[in-house]
């Protein structure tokens, strides 16, 4: 069991958390909420697993089923009145105008704007427990089990485990992931129950079938979806392909290479037939040059010290440290000739406190 720290106490803790969420679009509010609150990356922890190597290095033994923290309330409990199954069998639409709330995930120290939904008593971004529903059902159907032991994770929770494993003081002195790096504060990995009765066998040789890879080779209970594969309440008529390893636009055809047949995306699910949703709106036959598209970099850094994003280039002190960063396209960086010039020259701009 965890030792527990009220949310009041862990952001004195914490001293980095800045005293408010950058926030998702505030023009989508998902389920008729607004984001869920949460606190930003600041530029030091942004700087800090920039580089580190080992940033997204996440816990060594199979997570306890509180390892998430407290979720109750926080975002919709999925149920069947908003889920459509599609015409290939498995393929599931959640309507992510009722089943999720907008939060603030984090790739790689960046953050992007994702809708979770809960699923097994635990938060998943709404693509993700598309696939995962999908994926449970056929593991059902032969007699397999599968549950989520681990899920989307906020800001807060991951500093607390984050600074459990610092401490040693708290989640057993567990390994975690930086605060921003970690795979499950993306929306696209969950833990599962690797250890019961032939979960571990099933995932092994089922798990692609709907996107999921195993991406650690000593964690066989960490499962997660390709890069740029999450959704967002303003894209829910868009329709991820595996088979292209992208999202797709309204009525694109697609030939599936898991059975070559061909499916039409409408309302953000697949449905049998090349045109039977009307014109195709590109058409995607197997054998065609289909290279996934690698993210590109981003251009501007959030700070949480002005609340904005700032491009590259430009230096601020932070109000947290008061330590000067320079935006760089690997995010914020510190150097000893701040805030004079840094990492890509002089500042373009300086923003002190």
């Amino acid at each position: 069991m965890r030792t527990t720290i009220s949310r009041a106490g862990w952001m004195v803790l914490a001293t980095l958390a800045a005293g408010c969420a950058p926030g998702a679009d505030p023009t989508i509010e998902a389920a008729g909420q607004s984001a869920i609150p949460d606190s930003p990356i600041t530029e030091r922890e942004q700087y800090e697993g920039s580089i580190d190597p080992l940033a997204a290095e996440d816990h060594t033994e199979e997570p306890s089923s509180d390892v998430d923290g407290p979720i109750e309330g926080l975002a919709p409990r999925l149920d069947t009145s908003m889920v459509v199954e599609g015409d290939d069998g498995t393929g599931v639409h959640i309507d992510a105008t009722t089943a999720c709330r907008n939060a603030t995930g984090y790739s790689a120290g960046r953050p992007v704007s994702i809708c979770v939904t809960e699923v097994d008593g635990k938060l998943v971004e709404y693509r993700t427990a598309e696939a995962y529903r999908s994926m449970k059902a056929a593991a059902a159907r032969a007699g397999v089990r599968l549950q989520v032991v681990s899920g989307w994770r906020t800001m807060e929770q991951q500093r607390y485990l984050y600074n459990c494993y610092v401490t040693r003081s708290c989640n057993g002195g567990n390994l975690a992931a930086r605060p921003g790096y970690s795979n499950h504060q993306s929306g696209l990995a969950l833990d599962l129950n690797s250890s019961a009765s032939g979960v571990a066998n099933w995932l092994a040789n089922n798990g692609s079938r709907f996107g999921f890879r195993r991406t650690v080779p000593s964690e066989p209970w960490h499962w997660e979806r390709p890069a740029g594969s999450q959704g967002s309440a303003g894209n829910s008529d868009r329709c991820w392909s595996t088979t292209l390893g992208r999202e797709m636009p309204a009525r694109a055809c697609v030939q599936s290479r898991s059975d070559s047949r061909w499916y039409q995306c409408a309302s953000g699910l697949w449905r049998a037939g090349q045109g039977s949703q009307g014109a195709c709106n590109g058409t995607h036959p197997l054998g065609a040059s289909t290279p996934t598209p690698r993210p590109e970099t981003g251009d501007t850094c959030y700070s949480s010290t002005r609340t904005r994003d700032e491009r590259v280039g430009v230096c601020v002190q932070s109000r947290f440290d008061r330590i000067w960063y320079q935006c760089t396209r690997s995010g914020w960086v510190h150097s000893a000739s701040l805030p004079s010039s840094g990492a890509v020259g002089a500042c373009s701009a300086r923003h002190p406190l």
